[in-house]
């Protein structure tokens, strides 16, 4: 499914909010700009073009998930395999973004990017996607899946997001995280009430080779 008709079925949810206005021409005059101002030495300049893009970043929550182990299984069964194997975590997913509220801002090939104001929602859309992945599994579709939620100030530009959140979040659910794993930052997993912690514990730095401290979380009870 594309993105146009992901954002198309939230809207009619209602669980997309506006959107950002500022898009990847704006971004590119701002930074036109502080290159310039940086270019002719002018410090002040380019300090206050720096301070217009902090203005424009948003407090969120940010879940990054990536599916793995299928590129042995690519090989074997043929690329339309892989497309319908994403095809299914998509519609794994819709309903559950749809029940907890949180906006889809973008799908790059199987990987989810997704936004939540509320730490705790992303959390339990988390907890939810990867219960319905394992019943998926138990039907014969392995849907493996890690994800990472971390939690800051956010520069969304379109459909892309940038800023320190963006790039740990992608960290613990690209590169750090195992199949059926959310691992989450401790500023998201120290904001949830206890009930939510049950099955986390926290990861010194260091642990996968990560330059920072995180929760694990195993893998939720089936439903």
């Amino acid at each position: 499914m594309t993105r146009l008709r992901w954002v198309a079925l939230l809207a009619v949810s209602g669980c997309v909010t506006s959107g950002p206005s500022f898009q990847k021409p704006d971004l590119d005059a701002v930074l036109d700009a502080r290159i310039a101002a940086e270019d002719g030495k002018d410090e002040a300049k380019a300090s206050q073009h720096d301070a217009a893009l902090r203005a424009r970043m948003e407090p969120l929550a940010v879940f990054i998930s990536d599916m793995s182990g299928f590129s042995k299984l690519t090989r074997e069964k043929g690329i339309a395999w892989f497309l319908a194997q994403i095809r299914r975590m998509e519609r794994v997913a819709l309903p559950l973004l749809e029940k907890h509220g949180c906006e889809l801002v973008k799908q790059y090939g199987d990987d989810l990017f997704v936004v939540s104001k509320d730490a705790a929602r992303l959390v339990a859309f988390a907890r939810d996607f990867l219960a319905a992945l394992e019943l998926e599994k138990q039907r014969g579709h392995p849907l493996n899946v890690s994800i990472g939620i971390t939690k800051g100030d956010v520069l969304r530009v379109g459909s892309d997001l940038f800023g320190d959140a963006v790039n740990r979040a992608s960290k613990l659910g690209e590169d750090l995280g195992e199949a059926e794993e959310l691992l989450l930052g401790l500023e998201v997993y120290e904001a949830l009430p206890v009930e939510a912690k049950a099955g986390c514990t926290v990861q010194p730095e260091g642990t996968r080779e990560a330059k920072f401290s995180f929760a694990l979380c195993v893998k939720p009870a089936t439903p």
